[in-house]
């Protein structure tokens, strides 16, 4: 169950970079190469056939059965489970993603390759009934999943935008309802980053390095969760890998901070990273 869940958590952090790179370029003397590096390092991810019929498993004398759609959203509903809220998310999402582009790159970057003809009919079957109230209720079950800390869905939960409008936090900032969904996203993350979730630790990381629409620039902030990165690769990564998230590539962020700064941002990157040897059950360096 460990290993399940630790390469869940890789994914959605090589995700959360490459999201990060999106939405926030790297300032000046930045490193996006080196991030990208850590997105490529990410361990494969689920099964082909784990993907398409996620949480839709029948008899296995019924194994042809073609489940639909809407019988996959009330089994995961019934559950109760926010990991199954989670899967439910992903499922609408990947079949809006889907009938926009007829093919889904997140599965195309899990399996480093194209959809088959047979794979992209298989989809285009399943979402073929999407319906717009299906479309709607997607966003009650992200905020599900990342309220309850399942992995990865509070940086889903960011990127979607308040309520799915990602204009919103440029064209009506000082809405209180918009205002009170940053805190809640930022509250999110924060929670999951220092449990050591990866995918929240890098999203905060890109998010607290300039000002935006999110939060002021706060580089101390930024700087901790780098540090709890680098550590945490330092771990993970393959003899003679080089690290993303070193100094050589972050030097400018580093010198921005105070010596006591630096002292405080050391200490929140080990807490965080101490979590995630917890977690994992990995023991230190040293």
């Amino acid at each position: 169950m460990m290993n399940i869940k630790l390469t869940g958590i890789a994914i959605a952090a090589a995700i959360a970079a490459a999201l990060a790179l999106a939405y926030w370029p790297a300032p000046d003397g930045g490193a996006p190469e080196s991030v990208a590096i850590a997105a490529a390092s990410a361990p494969a991810g689920r099964s082909l056939e784990s993907y398409l019929h996620i949480d839709a498993s029948v008899p296995a004398a019924d194994a042809s059965v073609v489940v639909s759609l809407v019988q996959r959203l009330e089994r995961l509903a019934a559950s109760g489970r926010p990991e199954d809220a989670y899967a439910a998310y992903n499922l609408l999402d990947d079949c809006i993603v889907f009938q926009r582009e007829s093919r889904l790159p997140g599965l195309e970057f899990e399996l480093g390759r194209e959809m088959t003809a047979e794979e992209k009919a298989a989809q285009q079957q399943l979402c073929a009934g999407l319906t717009q109230r299906q479309r709607d209720d997607r966003l009650g079950y992200l905020a599900t999943a990342a309220k309850a800390g399942v992995p990865g869905a509070a940086t889903l939960f960011l990127s979607e935008g308040p309520f799915g409008d990602r204009s919103a936090l440029r064209n009506r900032p000082d809405d209180p309802l918009v205002q009170a969904w940053k805190r809640q996203a930022i509250a999110q993350l924060t929670a999951q980053a220092d449990e050591a979730e990866l995918s929240s630790v890098a999203t905060l990381m890109m998010t607290y390095l300039r000002d935006g629409e999110m939060v002021q620039k706060d580089a101390p902030q930024a700087y901790g969760y780098l540090l709890a990165l680098r550590l945490v690769y330092d771990d993970i990564l393959a003899p003679g890998v080089t690290n993303p998230y070193q100094d050589e590539y972050w030097h400018w962020l580093q010198d921005e901070l105070t010596p006591a700064q630096q002292a405080a941002a050391a200490a929140k990157g080990q807490a965080i990273a101490a979590k995630f040897r917890q977690h994992t059950g990995r023991p230190g360096h040293g």
